[in-house]
């Protein structure tokens, strides 16, 4: 592919209009980091993400205790989610029932949601910025709400997945 398209960290609220001389300033410093634009993107971004999930405290021990995973399978699955979330490819998976299965073997709570929001987010804003890369972001704030409102509500007498 071409040329990575790169885009301000903290400057993407300026526009051409309101200072062309100060946005292109920003725009030559050293911190700009390019927006996600294949699948190998998506591979480092979701590999840096999981290396910083197997280190944590509060969530690590769900994916290496609570439900050991095979790491060589798990990893190329959630390659194939992110694409598939972030442009096109070919999952076909269901993560809510897998989740509301965690919850019955560890009962999930909201700051282990939390938690995995925050380390999502750590690790896409030290790789990425842009268009993509916020489109991810709203797809995690999205993917939190709904998961754990599923796992809530499968745990009432009467749930229907």
């Amino acid at each position: 592919m071409g040329e990575k398209i790169i885009y301000p960290l903290s400057f993407s609220h300026l526009s051409f209009a309101d200072d062309p001389i100060y946005f292109f300033q920003c725009m030559a410093e050293e911190n700009l980091k390019p927006d996600i634009q294949n699948r190998a993107d998506i591979e480092r971004l979701v590999d840096h993400f999981y290396q910083q999930v197997k280190k944590d405290e509060l969530i690590g021990p769900i994916f290496t205790e609570v439900v050991p995973l095979v790491w060589e399978i798990h990893m190329p699955i959630m390659y194939e989610f992110w694409e598939t979330v972030l442009f096109q490819g070919n999952y076909r998976g269901r993560p809510i029932p897998k989740h509301i299965a965690l919850d019955k073997k560890f009962p999930l709570q909201e700051v282990h949601f939390t938690r995995w929001k925050a380390l999502f987010f750590e690790s896409l804003d030290s790789m990425f910025a842009g268009p993509v890369a916020e489109k991810a972001r709203n797809k995690v704030q999205l993917m939190e709400k709904i998961i754990w409102t599923k796992v809530q509500a499968s745990r009432q007498k009467g749930f229907i997945q």
